[in-house]
C-alpha cells in the first residue's frame, strides 16, 4: 500500500521520481561514474563530482568524464585546453599544461619546456641522433645527415678523399 505517487520496489515504497536507488523504475540506481548521482524527475542526474572530477560534457550519462589532472582538453578546468607546443605531444599533468612526449626525430635538448621540442636530431651537428651527441669529426666542418654525423666541409688545408664520414677529412692537403 504506497502513498499516491510511490511505487512498490522490493516490498518498500518508493518515489521513482526523486530516489536515486529506484530513479524512474524499481532497482534503477544512479551510478555514475567518478560522481555522486541523484534522481531529478525520474532520471539520473549529477549531485557532485568526486574530488580530482569535472563534469565537462553535461551528459550525466557518463558521469563526471574528466580528470582535472591529466585531460588535455579540460586542463585543470573545463574548456581549458593545452595546444600542443613545438614537435611536442599536448599534456596535462597535475592540472597544468605541459610539454608532452617529443616527436620522433625531435628532442627538448635546451631542457625548456617553452620552446618544446626545438631540436631536430635528424640535422642537428651539436644533437646527432639525441641530445648532447655532438659531432666531432676530425678537421671537418660538422654536419648530421638523418641522424648520423656527417663531414659538411673541410678545414682549410684538409681534404676528405675517401668520402668516408668516419674518419672527418682525413688528407692534409
Amino acid at each position: 500500500d504506497c502513498q499516491t505517487g510511490g511505487t512498490c520496489c522490493a516490498g518498500q515504497c518508493a518515489d521513482v521520481k526523486t530516489n536515486k536507488d529506484n530513479c524512474g523504475a524499481c532497482a534503477n540506481h544512479c551510478a555514475l561514474a567518478s560522481a555522486v548521482g541523484k534522481c531529478v524527475a525520474g532520471t539520473c542526474a549529477i549531485d557532485t563530482c568526486l574530488p580530482g572530477f569535472q563534469d565537462c560534457d553535461l551528459m550525466p550519462d557518463n558521469g563526471c568524464e574528466s580528470s582535472k589532472a591529466n585531460d588535455v582538453q579540460n586542463c585543470g578546468a573545463c574548456g581549458n585546453g593545452c595546444a600542443g607546443q613545438a614537435n611536442a605531444v599536448p599534456a596535462c599533468n597535475g592540472g597544468a599544461c605541459a610539454l608532452g612526449p617529443c616527436l620522433t626525430d625531435f628532442g627538448d635538448c635546451d631542457g625548456s619546456a617553452g620552446d618544446g621540442c626545438e631540436t631536430n636530431l635528424l640535422t642537428s651537428a651539436a644533437n646527432c641522433g639525441g641530445c648532447a651527441n655532438a659531432c666531432a669529426l676530425p678537421n671537418a666542418i660538422q654536419g648530421c645527415t638523418a641522424g648520423a654525423c656527417s663531414v659538411a666541409g673541410c678545414m682549410n688545408g684538409f681534404a676528405d678523399c675517401d668520402g668516408a664520414s668516419a674518419n672527418g677529412c682525413e688528407v692534409n692537403t
